[in-house]
């Protein structure tokens, strides 16, 4: 079943960004909670801390950018995945590259999917409207639910 209110960890060094996401949100009807890491190092800090705090409700989606300080999206995704208790989380890369090697490198680390940000507003309302369908249209686990043990999957050869 779906979940209505879209919770996003965005991972965005830009000010002005950051603002046009936060508006864009807003402007779609999509609801819940938006927390902000400003690089990759403080969005590991704000994922550890999620799991005693709950800094951001469950489930949620993260935004990441790719060129941030300090920790950029590609090094967050490496350091994500290798992390067990958070390398479950559903990471959509939103940034301003359209780099074939980026796009390479984010599925490589299996993200759930990589949107180049848009150059207006009415272009970032459609993208928004299309994200806010796909959050919603998804069955999400359930509260408390960790990640799943993939190996007897894999050993099996698919779901039994």
């Amino acid at each position: 079943m779906g979940q209505d209110k879209m919770n996003i960890l965005a991972v965005e060094d830009n000010d002005i960004d950051f603002m046009m996401l936060k508006r864009g949100l807003k402007k779609a009807g999509i609801t819940g909670a938006l927390v902000r890491a400003h690089d990759g190092a403080e969005a590991l800090e704000i994922l550890h801390r999620q799991r005693s705090e709950s800094v951001i409700p469950t489930p949620f989606l993260i935004l990441l950018d790719i060129n941030m300080p300090r920790m950029n999206g590609h090094e967050f995704m490496a350091a994500l995945r290798e992390t067990s208790e958070i390398s479950d989380a559903r990471v959509v890369f939103f940034t301003t590259s359209d780099n074939a090697r980026d796009v390479v490198l984010a599925y490589g680390k299996f993200a759930a999917g990589y949107l180049t940000k848009p150059q207006n507003s009415v272009e970032l309302s459609v993208m928004l409207e299309q994200l806010k369908s796909y959050w919603t249209s998804c069955t999400h686990p359930p509260q408390g639910m960790g990640p799943a043990p993939i190996g007897p999957f894999l050993a099996s050869g698919g779901a039994t």
